[in-house]
């Protein structure tokens, strides 16, 4: 059969699937990973799957059940709730960034006081022009253990926020799906971890932050997931992974800074790499074990 049309999970085909039996489409549906696929027999078929979803999302379509309820794409307000539902922890994350963003706002113009201040992970004053940091074992000796994690909800500039949780959307959803919240809540804790101590390590006290660290890390638990578990993969194409490892190997080379893209935390997105690895791994094992023992 030939694939006509992917969307998203949440989006209600119910009808839409009732009107193209009625308009003689031959076609099922299933679900795969986020999204469901509309399959058909034709490329005729194909063409008029993709006209009649286009007038239904248009609104030139409206479809009806028996009792003259309308459903077409699902509102704002639905969908957004629908997703809550099935994606609790991927949703909170999102939340939780967004309502952070504002403490950076200061940041450019000096302002390096208030929330932001106890988000770094390291401990700092500012005296004249030049900050002071304190060190790691000043902050583990000092129980301030939050900061251990805290950088991952810091980002500096609308760009910077959108392209991680974009990321994070993409590839956090997917993992909370196929293993569950429990396992995402791990990843996303083991790849923060990781992205903050090897960053410190590799360059030092520094302010740094951002999700980036942690979607490098769903990234490299998704790769070895699918190696270990090929028959649930997480549905990410092979060029996402080419991309992004690709974007870690030129962050290396220091040409992001040269055309004037800004400085990126380097050894946040290694560690964060191979602390989804690490969780994939482990992850992936127990899977196959379990399979074995059923």
């Amino acid at each position: 059969m030939i694939a006509a049309l992917e969307i998203p999970s949440d989006i209600d085909l119910r009808l839409f699937s009732v009107f193209l039996q009625q308009a003689g489409v031959v076609h099922r549906i299933t679900e795969e990973g986020v999204a469901q696929v509309v399959w058909i027999n034709s490329e005729d078929d194909r063409l008029k799957v993709l006209h009649f979803y286009g007038q239904l999302s248009s609104g030139a379509l409206v479809l009806q059940d028996q009792v003259g309820a309308r459903s077409s794409d699902m509102s704002v307000v639905s969908r957004l709730l629908a997703n809550v539902g099935r994606f609790p922890l991927t949703m909170l994350l999102l939340l939780v960034n967004v309502l952070l963003f504002p403490v950076t706002y200061g940041v450019n113009q000096g302002d390096l006081s208030g929330l932001f201040a106890q988000m770094t992970l390291l401990e700092f004053s500012v005296i004249g022009d030049k900050i002071y940091f304190s060190n790691l074992t000043h902050i583990l000796e000092s129980h301030q253990y939050w900061r251990l994690l805290t950088p991952m909800f810091i980002h500096f500039g609308w760009i910077h926020i959108v392209f991680n949780l974009l990321w994070v959307w993409e590839i956090g959803r997917r993992i909370e799906l196929i293993s569950g919240s429990s396992v995402l809540l791990l990843v996303t804790i083991v790849s923060s971890l990781g992205a903050n101590f090897l960053q410190y390590a590799m360059s030092g006290a520094g302010l740094f932050g951002g999700m980036s660290g942690v979607v490098f890390g769903y990234l490299g638990h998704s790769l070895v997931w699918d190696k270990l578990v090929p028959g649930r993969k997480m549905g990410l194409r092979s060029g996402i992974y080419i991309f992004m490892l690709v974007f870690l190997a030129i962050g290396f080379t220091g040409a992001f800074d040269l055309l004037g893209l800004g400085s990126l935390a380097n050894g946040a997105h290694l560690g964060g790499l191979l602390g989804g690895i690490l969780t994939g791994g482990v992850a992936g094992m127990l899977q196959r074990f379990d399979r074995q023992e059923t």
